[in-house]
């Protein structure tokens, strides 16, 4: 699927217990104001976010408290709105391609990005490659049809968290 990525929410964490969460941050240091049931007052110290907290049904250890980034996206082609959690499984390769156009000067929001889903026997993993470069006003144009026709944010479609 092709997007522009007009916002990339970076470092966020969130530990579930019995499918509700109870703690949260939104900068990956300290747990948010918004937790139910903060773990601990920093997020380095915290023992649901150290490696072997959590056992996954592979047997592999893995940390309790997830890694994720949200990433606020805009169809080019029809100028719908979505929003996608990238899973700490695939932070790695979104960290790369951010870091790769900053390198050429530019940012996510001046591209259009292709944004695969490659599915394994336990998880997906997503991957971004630059289609194309957006031509000057085009990113500007795109966004106010965009709020012409729906002015909220939809999921995406098709993705396993």
């Amino acid at each position: 699927m092709e997007y522009i990525i007009l916002s990339l929410d970076d470092c966020l964490r969130s530990y579930y217990k019995d499918d509700t969460i109870l703690c949260m941050s939104e900068d990956g240091k300290i747990p948010s104001d918004m937790a139910l049931a903060p773990q601990a007052k920093k997020c380095a110290v915290c023992t649901q976010n150290q490696w072997g907290s959590l056992i996954t049904p592979n047997g592999k250890r893995a940390k309790a408290c997830g890694e994720f980034a949200w990433l606020s996206l805009l169809a080019p082609d029809d100028t719908s709105k979505y929003q996608m959690r990238v899973s700490s499984t695939s932070l790695r390769a979104l960290r790369d391609y951010d870091k790769s156009l900053k390198d050429r000067g530019c940012n996510v929001k001046d591209v259009v990005t292709n944004v695969i889903t490659e599915t394994t026997e336990t998880h997906d993993l997503l991957s971004f490659r630059v289609v194309r470069f957006l031509d000057d006003g085009e990113l500007e144009n795109l966004i106010q049809l965009s709020n012409v026709r729906a002015p909220m944010f939809e999921p995406v479609d098709g993705y396993t968290h």
